[in-house]
């Protein structure tokens, strides 16, 4: 009933889906990090996982009329598994590493009085795939190597921020 090579099978394939899945998060998150390098590979690998995951849905269904219940309630079954994670990358985390020596050196030739502090602004996005409201991102980097978010308390520490920083 449930063979060796049912199993290989069953393992290969929740596998794929899951590097498929890995792979959407990773060309996502690497878009958001180098948009100027984004040249729609993050679309093809969600495609992918998208026609991935039916083509699993299929097979399990073959095997249901094919009386093999035990390995289509596992195709199921492996079907859920790329959905059952979050992100596997913090991507804002990611993108400020990578340029957290450009917000540095600003800081040091900042000639503005204690407390030193700079808005760095990360751009805007749509919250929806088709549509809905924008996302104004940006990361608040001071002088003591802290990072925050931007709250209306930052606009009053400094006496002449500046225009972006406003």
């Amino acid at each position: 009933m449930f063979s060796r090579e049912m199993a290989i099978r069953m393992l290969l394939i929740g596998a794929l889906l899951v590097i498929a899945r890995l792979a959407v998060d990773l060309t996502a998150a690497a878009a958001y990090v180098f948009p100027e390098f984004d040249v729609g590979q993050k679309d093809i690998a969600f495609v992918i996982f998208i026609l991935a995951v039916p083509c699993v849905l299929i097979l399990a269904l073959v095997r249901l009329f094919q009386k093999r219940l035990v390995e289509a309630g596992g195709l199921l079954i492996i079907c859920c598994l790329p959905f059952s994670f979050d992100e596997t990358l913090n991507r804002q985390f990611w993108k400020f590493r990578i340029h957290k020596s450009d917000y540095q050196s600003i800081m040091q030739s900042d000639p503005g009085p204690p407390p030193k502090y700079r808005v760095f602004n990360w751009g805007n996005r749509n919250t929806r795939l088709m549509g809905g409201g924008v996302l104004f991102e940006a990361v608040v980097y001071d002088e003591f190597d802290n990072i925050a978010w931007w709250s209306p308390e930052w606009g009053g520490l400094r006496s002449s921020p500046s225009p972006e920083d406003r």
